[in-house]
């Protein structure tokens, strides 16, 4: 093997990587574990193991929240590009800007504000909503590593969910916790979301990438839950509520509904990741100090996001009288 092969196999086997990427979330005040496993049944119905790369978990001890980082790292030796389709809709399924949390503050007085019109729009995008996406390198492209990637993530997400629900219901500590789950796949791969409204026509004249797409550095990629994923969302958290006591459920029902079940498949259907955060894994490592001074601007109390908050209800009570003024005219 020649001194070029060691290194290259080496580097693409993603150990390396992973290790770098591990080392970027320690830097920023993260607990480490290596790769999360779980099992589910594979395409043929045969039970089998499956994981994802890094577990790293936050804690915004100023705000009082506890941050998983679901972490799956995808490294390519080739320079790779990731096309990924916009998603100019997202509105109509009521995901916004702030839907990669997943907060889980059903089972407690604290709430993540930042989920909800008009508090979720007080800071600019980590990126832009997308869609479909599509791997290039050389002359192939591949679908199956980000299809791969995206539901090795999906079917783990569940039983951190139902993780966070028993520590706010059983362990005191946490009572008052708001519990996130952000899964993140994390690439040295170049990200570009195509254009909104571009033609294939355009495609096939353009002179280079830029004509036609935009380069990210992360992606909001809003993620379609399937029959097979919304079944085994349901499965675990049906068999989880049915666990504990009816009584103490109601009693601690902090939720949008009263009924548990309905709770349940709202959660199984649209949370069960609802957005999967997609970053461009920079060597400076730039795009990790993105996201960590995104989170802590929004979870740790200060008086510039107090500032952030009270402009945006300014903005919205004038908004909703404006609105009532012109209903009323219109009457």
């Amino acid at each position: 093997m020649s001194e070029k092969d060691w290194k290259y196999y080496l580097l693409k086997s993603g150990l390396p990587f992973e290790y770098e990427v591990k080392e970027c979330f320690v830097k920023h005040g993260c607990t480490v574990w290596d790769e999360y496993s779980y099992i589910k049944n594979d395409e043929n119905n045969i039970e089998k193991e499956f994981s994802y790369d890094i577990d790293a978990n936050y804690w915004s001890l100023n705000g009082g929240n506890s941050i998983d980082f679901m972490i799956e790292c995808k490294y390519k030796t080739e320079p790779t590009k990731w096309f990924f389709l916009p998603d100019p809709y997202s509105h109509q399924s009521e995901v916004n800007q702030n839907s990669f949390f997943h907060p889980i503050d059903y089972f407690c007085d604290n709430k993540f504000l930042h989920s909800r019109y008009p508090y979720n729009k007080i800071r600019d995008p980590l990126g832009p909503f997308c869609l479909k996406g599509v791997e290039v390198y050389q002359n192939q492209f591949l679908e199956v590593n980000i299809h791969k990637a995206i539901n090795q993530l999906s079917y783990a997400f569940v039983e951190h969910v139902v993780s966070s629900i028993q520590s706010q219901l059983t362990t005191e500590l946490f009572f008052n916790t708001v519990f996130f789950n952000i899964p993140i796949i994390i690439t040295n791969a170049e990200l570009f979301i195509i254009n909104e409204k571009v033609t294939t026509k355009e495609i096939e004249d353009s002179k280079d990438i830029d004509s036609i797409s935009t380069k990210q550095d992360f992606l909001l990629f809003h993620n379609k839950t399937g029959e097979s994923l919304l079944q085994y969302n349901n499965t675990i958290i049906t068999n989880f509520f049915s666990n504990f006591d009816d009584e103490l459920l109601k009693s601690r029902n902090k939720s949008f509904t009263n009924d548990i079940a309905h709770l349940g498949n709202v959660i199984a259907q649209h949370y069960c990741p609802e957005i999967i955060l997609i970053m461009h894994h920079d060597s400076e490592h730039n795009n990790y100090n993105k996201l960590f001074e995104y989170i802590k601007f929004l979870l740790n109390p200060s008086q510039e996001l107090d500032n952030a908050l009270e402009k945006a209800t300014v903005e919205w009570k004038k908004h909703m009288n404006e609105f009532e003024k012109k209903y009323k005219r219109k009457k």
